[in-house]
């Protein structure tokens, strides 16, 4: 289980030089609440197992002295996991998918070729996910994006 925990902790991701990003892994955990409803708890990630629920906040910074924009965060699902579908989120940010971490687009518009058919992509075909920030990043300014999977 520790190279499996290890793996889920090396994320690579590319962006702008002035921009910092660091890559958080929670495991996410199911909460009863007082009303009766379950709400989602995310918790540090210490132990890694199967069928675990892992989210991973991306926070992201402009360290320089300019806006920049075109801010682009891709990255990758990490190996022996599954996307969940819909979970990514990134507020002011446009969110596309990869099932070869090449050509990204909207989840419905994803196809892949399986046994010379060309079927819709789904969770388990989602290999990187990138985020474009909508508007330019102010200096200091700061802001975060997730994701979560579930460990196969």
């Amino acid at each position: 289980m520790r190279l499996l925990t290890a793996l889920l902790f090396l994320l690579p991701i590319s962006t702008f030089a002035a921009v910092s990003l660091e890559s958080t892994p929670y495991k996410v955990v199911a909460t009863p609440q007082e009303d009766g409803s379950i709400a989602e708890e995310w918790k540090e990630a210490d132990k890694i197992a199967p069928s675990d629920k892992v989210g991973y906040r991306i926070t992201y910074v402009n360290t320089g002295e300019e806006p920049v924009s075109g801010v682009t965060i891709n990255n990758p699902v990490p190996e022996s996991t599954v996307y969940i579908v819909n979970s990514a989120n990134g507020t002011g940010a446009t969110i596309s998918y990869s099932v070869d971490g090449s050509q990204f687009a909207g989840m419905s518009e994803l196809k892949v070729l399986e046994d010379g058919e060309v079927r819709p992509a789904g969770a388990k075909d989602i290999k990187n996910i990138r985020w474009v920030l909508d508007e330019p990043l102010a200096p200091s300014a700061t802001g975060n994006v997730e994701f979560q999977v579930r460990v196969k």
